[in-house]
């Protein structure tokens, strides 16, 4: 304790008797009545150590320096951190505040669910945050689904019936399952209302359905009394199924995301803290230092609307209490997480290959990685024709297998005998198990004997001339063109099924921070679904179809004419400025700067917060 106090309080040396502290809130006696109970502004300096002085004065400009984007970044990331919440997808930003860019990655992020009736090649449905369309002549004109009631829920997949098919369309989404018993242009509430479904497959039977509700529940309802919805009672899985680890970009990626601490619910407080106290420390800490030079302005001015000593005082106390030795104490930790792991997500495209290279073993990651419960573990699930006891989810850890009801475990291995590293959304069709994994790995097709199959694009996926969806005539790739898709392989962010945030689409937490040129993935593999085609697989991307063979090989691809939905919803605006690509695509560079600065303020107040506690 007398090395600490040397070190990080004062030196040794007594200090002169009339001094005052370097960053008493307020002193005792002042000059006049007008800026008594007021931050010392010439406190003595020869009772305190180097590096505590040093501490006052970085903390001090860099503070002032950084504190309106740093407040920007917080109280972004603490929206994106809620995707979930209806209001950021469905309010559009007002058009001063938008580009001609934003506009149009708004309308490429519209839709993230597609699903054309294998029947009726021109009857497409497409979903996403902003709600649900219907289409009778292959995507040239679009309606708006009319749900009961003038709802306009979000929607997180949709399911056609395993007995009726087109017929009747199943609709998970933000408000429970939905239910359109004329192909998707009227719907009406089933089941579950409240909840947040966020899967939704035919069960092992064509009469029964199975939804997950917010990612940890699954229950299962028959279609001719969906009412009644029976929880699935799952078991943890054991020690044996359970990943031997994960890889730092996923690791990261947790962190920041607010899902990956000790459970769901700590983890995502943890980062709300951390965004809170990036957001209002810097107000604070600016109103802590402008507020007395306001006022003593003014009483050199002789100002006559003067503010009483006492309020001046219980507003400085006020302020520093806050900013230090509450929610400065508090958010620490989180600011210093979420901003080490920023910088990390900003730099994917530089250090993804190195952060997939390492591997962080179970003993070292944070406590939810044992996952202990399934609990926020359950992106997406799948059931097999006669086989009650039979189920499968994906999450962003990798694919789990039961065949005895939930009561034990097996971690799903790929063709190289080593375990999926994430399966974010799965759908079965008739025998085999799709998995579109958008940026978070590699998309499979596996079949009935559990063999895999990668979708392989390769090169092949180029931007090229297509055809609309509904015709017979499709483009294929020219002799020559390169694409994207095979340098983009196993980048784990951003589009549709990656986690984090859940997103489903363009993605958006602050997870994306950094990430400077998100338009030109228009022209990447990423999928956010599949439908079938005929005997092939169409994998829903930005503003495409991948249609490939049952062995994953590229056969065609199609536009996707979008709905016309002008505007920008919020959440995509909040991600803009979040990652600040709305000002330049290379703004990742300037977040590392502010990133930086978060830690050292996060480090140099706990050093002054050590000397003063509470004053």
């Amino acid at each position: 304790m007398a090395f600490s106090g040397s070190f990080l309080r004062r030196d040794n040396r007594p200090a002169p008797a009339s001094g005052a502290a370097l960053d008493a809130p307020y002193e005792a006696a002042a000059v006049d009545d007008e800026i008594s109970a007021l931050p010392a502004r010439g406190a003595a300096k020869s009772g305190v150590s180097t590096l505590y002085r040093w501490s006052f004065v970085v903390h001090k400009w860099i503070g002032l320096i950084a504190a309106l984007w740093i407040a920007v970044l917080g109280l972004t990331g603490f929206f994106l951190d809620h995707e979930s919440w209806r209001w950021q997808n469905q309010t559009l930003t007002p058009a001063w505040l938008t580009t001609p860019a934003l506009e149009q990655s708004a309308k490429l992020g519209l839709v993230r669910l597609l699903q054309i009736d294998p029947g009726d090649r021109a009857h497409e449905v497409a979903g996403g945050p902003r709600g649900l369309w219907v289409s009778r002549d292959a995507g040239e004109t679009w309606q708006a689904t009319a749900f009961a009631n003038g709802d306009r829920p979000q929607i997180l997949a949709i399911e056609p019936d395993g007995a009726l098919g087109w017929k009747r369309l199943w609709l998970a989404a933000d408000d429970g399952v939905y239910l359109s018993d004329d192909g998707g242009a009227i719907a009406r509430q089933a089941t579950l209302r409240g909840d947040y479904v966020t899967s939704l497959a035919v069960g092992a039977a064509p009469s029964e359905m199975i939804a997950v509700v917010d990612h940890s529940r699954v229950v299962r309802f028959k279609t001719d009394d969906p009412a009644t919805a029976t929880p699935i009672a799952l078991a943890p899985p054991g020690p044996e199924a359970r990943p031997d680890g994960v890889g730092l970009n996923r690791f990261m990626r947790e962190l920041h995301f607010g899902k990956g601490v000790v459970d769901p619910f700590s983890s995502v407080l943890m980062s709300d803290v951390g965004g809170v106290g990036m957001f209002v420390l810097p107000i604070t800490g600016v109103l802590f230092w402008a507020l007395p030079k306001w006022w003593r302005a003014r009483a050199r001015r002789k100002d006559r609307a003067r503010t009483s000593k006492a309020t001046k005082k219980a507003t400085v106390l006020w302020l520093f209490r806050l900013h230090s030795v509450t929610l400065g104490v508090a958010s620490a930790l989180m600011i210093v997480y979420l901003s080490v792991s920023g910088i990390f997500i900003g730099h994917s495209r530089e250090l993804g290959a190195w952060m997939r290279s390492v591997h962080i073993p179970q003993a070292y990651l944070t406590p939810i990685f044992a996952i202990h419960s399934w609990n926020d573990w359950i992106d997406s699930v799948v059931a097999y024709p006669g086989k009650p006891d039979a189920l499968t989810i994906g999450n962003r850890v990798g694919l789990f297998t039961t065949l005895d009801g939930g009561k034990s475990w097996t971690l799903d291995k790929g063709a190289d005998g080593r375990p999926l590293q994430s399966a974010g959304r799965l759908r079965r069709l008739d025998d085999k198990v799709l998995v579109p994994n958008g940026m978070a790995g590699p998309s499979l097709i596996r079949d009935a004997d559990l063999a895999l199959h990668q979708v392989d694009v390769g090169d092949q996926y180029a931007p090229m001339a297509m055809a609309t969806v509904g015709e017979h005539r499709h483009a294929r790739p020219q002799n020559g063109e390169a694409g994207a898709g095979g340098a983009m392989a196993g980048m784990d962010h951003a589009q549709p099924t990656d986690h984090p945030h859940h997103m489903g689409g363009m993605g958006g937490t602050s997870g994306m921070a950094g990430m400077g040129d998100m338009d030109s993935m228009a022209n990447m593999f990423m999928p956010s679904d599949v439908t079938p085609l005929g005997d092939k697989f169409a994998w829903k991307t930005t503003d495409k179809l991948l249609v490939t063979d049952a062995d994953g090989r590229i056969a065609d691809k199609i536009v996707v004419k979008a709905p016309n939905e002008p505007g920008v919803p919020l959440s995509t605006w909040f991600l803009r400025i979040h990652m600040g690509t709305i000002f330049w695509s290379q703004w990742k560079w300037v977040n590392d700067v502010f990133a930086i600065a978060a830690v050292l303020l996060s480090v140099t107040g706990l050093i002054r917060w050590q000397r003063k506690k509470w004053a």
